[in-house]
């Protein structure tokens, strides 16, 4: 996969995650907290062991950028759903 695509994909999900455990910390369910977590801090070490492969040229902000902009707005809505579905309230 070029590495383009990759750092969007990675960047993508890892906003995701992002989103996800910050709403996550304001929920009442321990579980859904810890599952977020672990999720969001992996995928952080991945996107970073990528972009430091890549030697992190500047080129690379593009794709890091649209994908962690695109990954918050998903990740909220997500994470929206997936509170309705488990019950998780404020």
């Amino acid at each position: 996969m070029p590495i383009y695509i990759s750092i969007l994909f990675l960047a993508f999900i890892q906003n995701v995650s992002f989103s996800m455990v910050s709403r996550s910390r304001n929920r009442d369910s321990r579980a859904y907290h810890t599952i977020c977590s672990v999720f969001s801090n992996g995928i952080w070490f991945m996107t970073m062991h990528q972009l430091v492969a890549a030697d992190l040229t500047f080129y690379l902000a593009i794709p890091y950028i649209i994908g962690t902009v695109a990954g918050s707005l998903f990740g909220v809505e997500a994470s929206i759903k997936i509170e309705k579905l488990i019950g998780a309230k404020a």
